[in-house]
């Protein structure tokens, strides 16, 4: 039995259900019923690809990175995708919204302190990075969310829209412009910093004026991430449902090698509260603190939570070039976002997985020790750190030579990176010296006695370890002296330079541009390679002229002629494409004779105006339900061989038939599928289906019946 993620379809899924995951193929054909459903469709295969854009009402997208399409389905169709053994899943498209734990409080257009005096500034202090060189400069970082605004401390370097309103990636929200200003507004400016003001920032606008989405267009917005080599993504929204493809796709880039920050949610302390997509291992998890480090009481808790970010009372850019002040994990997220773009310019060769690593490398623990469920392995800061750990204690502590009057002692330095000296003391805690080296020899001893030392490293803060303690014991006069074995330094093999062959400057020798049509060959240089003759193109012989007279050319009709003459063509064809092109033709005649006879030719024809479809990909096939246009369970099955090749007319916004198509058919719905290139990218389109198409109710049935409705639907590209 094959397990399915959730659909919402009226008897299957209650409001009561916290997952999404629901185990289809028990369910009798009748309880299957109900509306139309917007739905992720992942298939195995080409043949799973090809069903799924059949099957479906209208497909929304097409996934480059992910084999799947977002798509409208008929609750009968998705049973029949539900038990197709080429689909490896079904999902609802399930909503999302930002993750802020209150509303912005706008401050207007200037804000009465400087950026550096802002809490969250001062406490990641990311200016100790660019005084090193590093702001972020050269990476690309995503901003899936509401949008961008124009706003003067923001440079927007692109983006896309992935909602089906607007093909505009500006915000109308608010949330995405706050948090990209987080990430990159402009150091010095103005009343706010960025933590990566070098970066180069786009907007994917994935979610609505009201600061909610879907399942499909995150999708999409992480997709266009993938194909256009993000370095880094931020997604300051989530989800209560888990979804495999959300899985899936944010695994996919991760894969890709992009890093994938998410706010932990706002859903307050719990056992496991972490919202989705944060709950991924691929993703790393951000709570929120305010500016004592303590944790917001919104902040989502769990074990996937990763690190601790400034999340409460943030100031950053907003719409129509304002300021506001914002709580939630949206904030905290996307300073880990451009703490990471400054690691990644720091260390551009490293991997995404050890970049992750890096983080803990500035980390102050909160709560309990190590990682928590609360504040993950801590707050991540650029801030120098205070010290008051000491070195790990040396190694291999022994004595390697004594003699009547002298003890040597040989041991390990450790290898802390801030391991400064080691302070040797002796049996009476006195400190008798401090070396760099790892050998100590005490001199002007006695005889025959014991002698104990104590090392304690120190790094260079001055923190000093607890400390390792050994003894020793001189030689008696009777005794021969152990002799002394110097450790001679290993001088390494000198690797030999080879001086680099000179190079040989060869004469460049220039061809003079040809002249009267004969090629110049060059002088000197010697050599020329054989062929005779001038070696160049022959001038050819003048043809004397000849005076041809033109024949009369015909006068341009008018536009009204022009019109009359398509709709006399639409009358005697009795095509609706005719008839569509006379429409054209005519949009801007005012003859109302001529208006007039459009109008009562199309009601002679019966020519019927499908809903239009707006925003659809240019890349996605449009079908066409006879079955559902008709109104006619007659038309289930089309008998292909009533289809001629002039059943179908596409054309464009000026009339003009449309070539690059491709037509096909599967029961009752004819595909009309762009070529490679597509249709153009904001475009309006109308479909022309004639009349005379057959059709019967059933694969086996012997009744058929022939179509006597023209049908035309108009549909837009984004």
């Amino acid at each position: 039995m094959k397990k399915y993620i959730a659909i919402v379809v009226s008897s299957l899924l209650t409001l009561s259900l916290v997952h999404t995951g629901l185990v289809y193929g028990e369910e009798s054909p009748a309880s299957i019923t109900g509306a139309d459903q917007e739905v992720v469709i992942v298939y195995k295969n080409q043949a799973g690809k090809e069903a799924a854009i059949e099957q479906s009402v209208e497909v929304q997208h097409e996934f480059k990175t992910l084999p799947a399409v977002s798509a409208t389905v008929s609750a009968g169709e998705l049973q029949d995708l539900v038990q197709d053994p080429n689909i490896a899943y079904i999902e609802r498209n399930v909503p999302f919204q930002v993750t802020d734990s209150s509303d912005f409080q706008v401050l207007g257009s200037t804000v009465n302190a400087t950026e550096q005096s802002q809490w969250n500034y001062q406490a990641v202090q990311p200016n100790q990075m660019w005084d090193k060189g590093y702001n972020g400069s050269g990476i690309k970082v995503a901003v899936i969310d509401s949008g961008v605004a124009a706003h003067s401390e923001l440079t927007i370097a692109g983006g896309v829209s992935t909602v089906d309103y607007t093909t505009s990636y500006a915000d109308d929200n608010g949330h995405g412009t706050h948090v990209s200003g987080i990430i990159a507004a402009h150091s010095g400016d103005g009343a706010v910093t960025g933590t990566a003001p070098g970066v180069q920032l786009y907007g994917v606008k994935a979610l609505g004026a009201d600061g909610k989405g879907n399942l499909q267009d995150v999708l999409e917005g992480i997709d266009w991430a993938i194909q256009n080599r993000m370095d880094i993504i931020n997604m300051s929204l989530g989800t209560e449902y888990d979804s495999q493809a959300l899985h899936d796709m944010v695994d996919k880039a991760y894969n890709n090698g992009i890093l994938v920050v998410c706010s932990a949610g706002n859903s307050g302390a719990g056992t496991d509260t972490v919202n989705y997509p944060a709950q991924y291992s691929s993703v790393i998890a951000v709570a929120a603190v305010d500016k004592n480090l303590n944790r917001g009481d919104f902040s989502s808790t769990g074990p996937k939570v990763e690190v601790s970010a400034p999340g409460i009372d943030i100031v950053s850019t907003y719409l129509n070039g304002k300021y506001a002040v914002a709580s939630g994990t949206s904030q905290a997220a996307p300073h880990i976002a451009g703490i990471l773009a400054i690691l990644k310019q720091e260390h551009p060769s490293e991997s995404i997985a050890n970049l992750r690593t890096d983080l803990e490398d500035y980390i102050v623990d909160l709560g309990a020790s190590g990682r928590d469920n609360l504040y993950g392995y801590g707050f991540v800061t650029f801030a120098p750190k205070v010290d008051k750990t000491a070195p790990a204690e040396v190694n291999g502590l022994t004595v390697s030579q004594a003699t009547t009057n002298s003890l040597t002692l040989n041991w390990q330095n450790p290898v802390d990176k801030d391991f400064a000296k080691v302070n040797v003391y002796n049996d009476t805690g006195k400190l008798v010296t401090s070396v760099t080296k790892n050998v100590y020899q005490a001199e002007g001893l006695s005889p025959s006695t014991t002698y104990s030392f104590t090392l304690k490293t120190v790094d260079t803060t001055g923190n000093e370890s607890t400390g390792k303690s050994i003894s020793g014991q001189t030689l008696s006069p009777s005794t021969e002296a152990t002799p002394v074995v110097e450790s001679k330094p290993v001088i390494p093999t000198p690797t030999p330079v080879f001086a680099p062959t000179p190079a040989v400057t060869v004469p460049v020798v220039t061809t003079p541009a040809p002249t009267n049509l004969v090629a110049a060959v060059p002088s000197g240089g010697g050599g020329g390679g054989g062929g005779g003759g001038g070696g160049g193109i022959p001038r050819q012989p003048s043809t004397p002229s000849t005076t041809v007279t033109a024949p009369a050319v015909a006068p341009t009709p008018t536009p009204t002629q022009k019109a009359t003459q398509q709709l006399n063509t639409a009358k005697t064809s009795g095509k609706a494409a005719d008839w569509l092109k006379a429409k054209f033709d005519g949009k801007n005649v005012s003859d109302a004779n001529f208006q007039k006879q459009l109008s009562q030719i199309k009601q002679t024809m019966g020519i019927k105006d499908l809903p239009s479809k707006a925003q659809l990909s240019p890349s996605i096939p449009v079908s066409i339900s006879l079955q559902v246009a008709l109104k006619n369970k007659q038309y289930k099955y089309i008998d292909s061989s009533s289809m001629t090749p002039d059943h179908v007319t596409v054309l464009n916004s000026n009339g003009e038939v449309v070539t690059n198509v491709n037509v096909s058919m599967k029961w009752n719905r004819i595909f009309i599928t762009p070529t490679a290139s597509g249709f153009a990218k904001n475009e309006t389109y109308n479909i022309i289906i004639e009349k005379g198409i057959k059709a019967k109710p059933t694969a086996k049935s012997d009744q058929q019946v022939s179509s006597t409705t023209p049908l035309i639907l108009q549909f837009t590209t984004r």
